[in-house]
């Protein structure tokens, strides 16, 4: 099954980041024994993947490198696929 993530916006409300605002850290995950920062984006993706998803494709725009590096391997069992939209024109051109 396909999970799709639209991640393409400018986030312009939340600025300034110094990042994409999917990655905004919110409450934390255990990495073995180490506590590190959860991206906001990892709480719908961990659904995702707990509920049959198996790839999930990131719709991201220009300046969004970040989110390319942080699920380039995947997240748990599932492939990260990644779209790039050459301008944020809403969710409706993301998706279609």
């Amino acid at each position: 099954m396909l999970g799709i993530v639209p991640a393409a916006g400018r986030g312009s409300r939340i600025q300034p980041l110094g990042f994409s605002k999917e990655l905004l850290p919110v409450g934390s995950r255990m990495d073995g024994q180490t506590e590190r920062p959860c991206a906001v984006s990892e709480y719908l993706v961990r659904r995702m993947v707990r509920n049959g998803v198996d790839r999930i494709c990131f719709i991201i725009g220009s300046g969004k490198s970040d989110i390319l590096e942080y699920y380039a391997a995947g997240y748990d069992s599932a492939a990260a696929i990644f779209v790039a939209q050459p301008s944020p024109v809403g969710l409706c051109g993301a998706i279609f």
